[in-house]
């Protein structure tokens, strides 16, 4: 029976064998481990490719954050007190972590370590899990799938918590589960760090941690006294951080992102797919770029012959005896893997907005052991058929990862032109400050050339977070400011250009410049750079 008899193998035994023959037992053990070996260092390498892109979006912020501050520095900016700039509404564990690997250099990758790090080894954790709940199968499928989840891969390589977070959850739950077969105080222990460690690292954790004490406390009430003593250790771990969690929770920025996150069927549609089975930005142009056509025919397949599978063995054994050949592990495995959705639901139904693709990340580690068991439970011969399907269409969709039109906005790139063609007395406009929370851009990191440099459409201020009082200087400021500021010299002017969008320009230059370059750079939100020389000055 799926899950059950993992939960009766004695913990000294490797979990799942039953091979009287050691040379045989052993042959077993190899495959299966080579296997996630193989997996490990195919996820690490496109990860690796992945994390060389320049920072984006909300790792401006943790640059500036790990790169410009001490470690209490650090610290203070999380706890947002009323005397220093509130710059984050996430825990500090993901801020610590950069913070320690920024030490050796502030290069991007090393920045996203801890989460390269992290989202390579919850492939292993993944399938460790899946020996204490669903099987060998299914745990081998949940790996892979892993592997090349698109959702996994882009979260493995970005300089925020998501990865370490599910590294964290996944971890408790299996350190929960040895605890229970092996009922050893240490297990406890490490369940209890872990839970903590992966509140420390983002909120939304809460859910899963959650469910899994629900479901813990209702099927093992043996254990209730050390798991209660263990979620009563964690909870004390936690209480430094509670003046930190009010003032995340009373922060205006919890007021902005709920208002930018609609809660509608819509918007749950489209954040549930790409969480499943897509890209994390939705802007990058839907399912049908990524994972993309193929893809999603072959899903398709997979999900039919999953049905005509089950089906045809609801019809052999019957319903009631089909249901049982599933442990209560197994139900634990889904009761997970929906336990941030419902909740984010009900949050965002009467409070706050949750509900997004990135905060449902808690949940996938559950979701792709739930597809696993599904697929594996359509019969030895047709779950090949469909996990063959399955890994190839989502390694369909992480190839188109390392795409141009899947890559994070190319800063490095507008920085190497700009640092080949600027001229002594040329200065830069940059409008790409809105993709920032704050206070710098992409193109703030990674430009060096001597430059001056004019922002358009976000604050000037570089020594703290945005705040609603900072002036934001126009798009017509910023250009009569680089004009004076360059008389005779050029004007180069950088901003983002979302696909799919209408390019909006700045406000056109007075009629003695002339457009003499321009330079595109075509990621999901890409860049396009024009060079504005003064008539006189055209073919000198």
């Amino acid at each position: 029976m799926i899950g059950r008899e993992l939960a009766e193998v004695p913990a000294a035994a490797p979990v799942g064998l039953t091979a009287p023959a050691g040379r045989t037992l052993r042959a077993r053990v190899t495959l299966p481990a080579l296997v996630i070996a193989l997996l490990m260092v195919a996820g690490l390498v496109v990860r690796l490719i992945v994390a060389h892109q320049s920072l984006f979006a909300d790792e401006l912020s943790t640059y500036w954050i790990v790169a410009t501050h001490s470690f209490s520095g650090v610290i203070s900016l999380m706890y947002g007190t009323s005397h220093i700039p509130h710059a984050e509404i996430t825990p500090p564990m993901i801020f610590l972590l950069s913070w320690l690997t920024a030490q050796i250099s502030h290069s991007p990758e090393l920045l996203r370590a801890p989460s390269l790090v992290a989202g390579t080894l919850t492939i292993p954790v993944i399938y460790l899990l899946g020996l204490r709940t669903v099987g060998r199968p299914a745990a081998l499928l949940a790996a892979a799938l892993t592997t090349l989840s698109p959702f996994m891969i882009d979260y493995s390589a970005e300089a925020r918590s998501y990865a370490v977070m599910m590294l964290l959850t996944t971890l408790a739950m299996l350190a929960m589960l040895l605890a229970l077969d092996t009922r050893r105080t240490r297990w406890w222990v490490v369940y209890a760090v872990c839970s903590c460690g992966a509140f420390y690292t983002h909120y939304t954790s809460a859910f899963v941690l959650l469910a899994q004490l629900v479901w813990l406390l209702w099927v093992h009430p043996a254990a209730r006294r050390p798991a209660l003593l263990a979620n009563l250790a964690a909870a004390a771990g936690v209480l430094p951080w509670v003046p930190g969690l009010i003032n995340d929770l009373k922060s205006p920025t919890t007021q902005i992102l709920s208002a930018l996150s609609p809660f509608t069927v819509h918007d749950v549609q489209l954040s549930l797919t790409h969480w499943a089975i897509g890209f994390p930005y939705v802007e990058a142009g839907g399912l049908s770029r990524l994972p993309g056509k193929p893809a999603l025919v072959l899903l398709g397949l997979a999900a039919i012959i999953v049905v005509a599978g089950i089906a045809a063995g609801i019809r052999r054994l019957g319903a009631k005896e089909w249901l049982g050949q599933f442990d209560r592990r197994v139900l634990l495995v889904f009761g997970l893997a929906m336990s941030v959705p419902i909740g984010e639901a009900v949050v965002s139904a009467v409070s706050t907005h949750l509900f997004g693709v990135r905060n449902l990340a808690a949940s996938w580690p559950a979701l792709s052991l739930s597809c696993s068991v599904l697929i594996t439970a359509a019969g030895s011969r047709l779950r090949l058929v469909a996990a063959g399907l399955a890994i190839v269409a989502l390694a369909l969709g992480a190839s188109k990862l390392l795409t141009v039109h899947f890559e994070r906005t190319d800063f490095r790139a507008a920085a190497d032109f700009i640092a080949r063609h600027a001229r002594p007395g040329d200065v830069v406009i940059d409008g790409t400050g809105v993709l920032s929370p704050g206070p710098l851009t992409g193109l703030d990191l990674v430009l060096h050339a001597p430059v001056k440099v004019f922002r358009a459409g976000a604050p000037d201020e570089r020594d703290h977070p945005f705040g609603f009082l900072d002036p934001i200087p126009s798009s017509a400021t910023a250009t009569a400011r680089a004009i004076a500021a360059a008389p005779g010299g050029r004007v180069i002017v950088v901003e983002d250009t979302p696909v799919g969008q209408a390019r909006a320009p700045l406000i056109p230059f007075p009629s003695r410049y002339q457009l003499v370059q321009t330079r595109v750079y075509p990621q999901f939100v890409g860049l396009t750079i024009d060079v504005w020389d003064p008539r006189s000055q055209t073919g000198r």
